[in-house]
């Protein structure tokens, strides 16, 4: 159980890393993060405020999905959110001493390591079979119910984020691009691709592959 929890606990602080990464590379917030921002600009609500409403209507969501197939662990996931906005404030302070000079080479490097660390991140915490963030708690959900691979669903979950979230903003905000840019998008079709060469290779060197699907 102890090493559960740490897989659980590095696994969430490296996904941290990924959305601070992202953060500064002034090209767009992690897509999971977009609907959460969207919500902090149109209503100046605090962001923490917004992430926590939109992550405890992520599980609703999945109880919708999976009914009788709902675990009661899984509203463990309401206090995952408060220790991943924890990380996360601290992966910002740690990422704020790595060297950034703003020019597009070091932007789209930012980016570069966002979607691995973001994808590293959740290779190493899913299968600790705690609690997921409610994001992956989604994918994980449809997972279960559809048999479709992880990785594949993430990618069209990310997408759905960053198209609800451009909405959001392009009806109700000053600026459509207010949550999202071109980070974000590719983020939303990077992180599950890069999730599935990620497995593929930890199969391909331990014979062994990674199921971050909880049934």
């Amino acid at each position: 159980m102890i090493r559960r929890i740490c897989s659980f606990a590095i696994g969430l602080f490296i996904m941290s890393l990924g959305v601070a990464f992202s953060i500064v590379s002034t090209l767009g917030t992690t897509p999971i993060s977009s609907i959460s921002y969207s919500l902090a600009l149109i209503t100046n609500i605090n962001i923490g405020i917004t992430t926590f409403i939109f992550n405890a209507a992520l599980i609703l969501v999945q109880f919708l999905i999976l009914r009788k197939r709902f675990h009661r662990k899984r509203l463990l996931q309401l206090i995952n959110c408060v220790l991943f906005g924890y990380f996360t404030d601290l992966a910002l302070y740690l990422v704020s001493f790595v060297p950034f000079d703003g020019s597009i080479l070091m932007c789209a490097i930012f980016l570069l390591v966002s979607i691995i660390l973001t994808a590293f991140g959740i290779f190493v915490y899913m299968p600790a079979n705690i609690a997921p963030l409610p994001g992956e708690g989604c994918v994980e959900a449809v997972a279960v119910v559809t048999d479709w691979r992880f990785s594949t669903i993430k990618i069209g979950f990310d997408a759905t984020m960053v198209i609800i979230s451009l909405v959001m903003c392009g009806l109700w905000y000053t600026n459509i691009l207010g949550a999202v840019n071109v980070g974000t998008i590719v983020s939303a079709f990077l992180v599950g691709f890069t999730l599935r060469q990620i497995n593929n290779i930890y199969a391909h060197i331990t014979g062994h592959e990674v199921n971050v699907v909880n049934k």
